[in-house]
């Protein structure tokens, strides 16, 4: 179904909680209100002041989800982050979505957002998307996931992170019938398409902090690239050494990667090369380790890249530049594995886990 504007603006309620990610919440209301709808937020309490995960966004509701019924509104929009995990313990909020369903009104969903339709049992049989974190409870609820930025089927919209909040409200916008003035916005599909301006337009990640993500990505790995050259240097396993120069090979792929989406920018690379200071330490530290102490601390190098490149990747909103350092994770964690399991291989009898902490109860 879709939506075509009429004589009365567009109805759209926002649910939220406190620890909503802040522009899960930031971009959609933005645009909303630049096309001239007429935007409810709901939370559980009139008086509360709820306050998104980054601490960029506060705001009081204007109702509750327990005196507002589902023909109040044309849709719903659900944001994520840990706000979902709350709502849904709400049974006024589930239960006026469930009805909103049943109306054939419209629901938005992103990130975590569709946990509240798993609480409702609404998405059974629905192509839908999440974040990656709650695929399986989706596909227990009866859906079909789909790692996809945008999935509509019938009335339902999801998406699933802050880098698909372009396409996302875009979506939304076109479904209600809704444009902004002097804004054409494309078809959801159009790859091509920099949908980072969008999303800067209404709140999200700012073409300096798109840059600033690039250019902290370039430190990181061609800092790493450097270690494990050093690395690869000093041991004598050839199976590590193999694996070591592979890592430098995958690394290298990852920083022209990177340049290249940096130069679509018209920028150049900003990083400093890191001074003799850092190298002779890590020299000096490498003169007196062994195969095993090299691949272990090579392990945790990866380990920390892994983070890195999820904590950056999951911020940006914009979809080319978290593509990229997703794809970055879901390289370094497979090095991670393979570099874990030689691990186990080659320390033998010499791997023992740690020992417990002992926590003092009074």
């Amino acid at each position: 179904m879709t939506y075509t504007n009429g004589a009365s603006p567009q109805r759209v309620a926002i649910l939220i909680e406190n620890q909503f990610e802040d522009s899960e919440f930031k971009i959609p209301y933005t645009a909303l209100q630049k096309a001239g709808a007429a935007v409810t937020v709901l939370g559980s309490r009139m008086n509360d002041e709820y306050r998104g995960k980054r601490g960029n966004v506060s705001i009081r509701p204007d109702a509750t989800a327990t005196e507002m019924r589902a023909e109040d509104f044309d849709a719903i929009l659900i944001p994520g982050g840990a706000a979902p995990d709350q709502i849904r313990m709400n049974p006024n909020a589930v239960k006026l979505v469930t009805e909103a369903i049943a109306q054939d009104k419209l629901i938005a969903a992103v990130c975590h957002g569709p946990q509240v339709l798993i609480e409702a049992d609404q998405l059974r049989d629905k192509r839908a998307t999440g974040f990656r974190a709650i695929r399986k409870d989706m596909e227990n609820a009866g859906a079909e996931y789909i790692n996809e930025p945008v999935v509509e089927d019938g009335n339902l919209i999801t998406a699933r992170q802050p880098s698909d909040l372009p396409m996302f409200t875009t979506a939304l916008l076109q479904r209600l019938g809704l444009t902004i003035q002097g804004v054409t916005l494309p078809d959801v599909q159009d790859q091509s398409f920099a949908w980072w301006q969008l999303g800067e337009a209404w709140g999200g990640s700012s073409r300096t902090d798109i840059l600033n993500a690039l250019n902290m990505a370039i430190v990181g790995e061609r800092y790493t690239m450097t270690e494990f050259r050093e690395y690869g240097d000093r041991v004598t396993d050839p199976e590590l050494s193999l694996i070591l120069q592979e890592i430098c090979n995958t690394k290298q792929q990852h920083l022209d990667r990177l340049e290249a989406r940096l130069r679509s920018f018209d920028e150049q690379v900003t990083w400093q090369a890191f001074g003799g200071e850092t190298l002779a330490k890590l020299q000096s530290w490498l003169q007196s380790k062994d195969d095993i102490a090299i691949l272990r601390r090579a392990l945790g190098d990866m380990q920390t890249g892994v983070v890195d490149a999820y904590h950056l990747y999951i911020q940006i909103t914009d979809p080319a530049t978290a593509h990229l350092l997703a794809q970055i994770e879901t390289n370094l964690a497979q090095y991670e594995q393979l570099l874990a399991d030689l691990y186990r291989v080659r320390a033998g009898r010499e791997v023992q886990p740690p020992t417990p902490t002992t926590v003092a109860v009074a």
